[in-house]
């Protein structure tokens, strides 16, 4: 759990900020690594492809390039997986980013709102 600093503290150093969005890129890091794992994991279990072609349709999808192996011969459940998988890696780049602004946002807003309340 992290903790900011209230708007009536001082902003908190550099080195604490550089810390925050070190937490906030393992957080997103790991986010990332589990969204590859179930893509892989579904994609040799459902699509029956080794790992080095589930690993690439993964970070394909992830990545927003698209598919690469689910076409229209494809089973249906593979299609529903991709789909879903689609969905859910959409999902995990909008939180991932969310997660890499947020320091960055709550230094601004901060620093914004401890000049205005010093000014006469």
């Amino acid at each position: 759990m992290m903790f900011w600093e209230h708007h009536t503290e001082p902003l908190a150093s550099g080195r604490v900020f550089a810390g925050r969005v070190f937490q906030q890129f393992l957080l997103g890091l790991m986010m990332v690594v589990l969204a590859l794992c179930v893509g892989v994991a579904g994609y040799m279990t459902i699509g029956e492809l080794n790992w080095v072609d589930a690993f690439l349709e993964s970070c394909m999808l992830l990545s927003g390039a698209g598919p690469l192996y689910t076409e229209r011969d494809s089973s249906n459940t593979l299609k529903i997986f991709s789909s879903l998988y689609c969905l859910f890696g959409t999902l995990v780049v909008v939180v991932t980013v969310g997660l890499l602004a947020t320091p960055v946002v709550h230094r601004i807003l901060h620093r914004v709102h401890f000049t205005h309340s010093r000014q006469p």
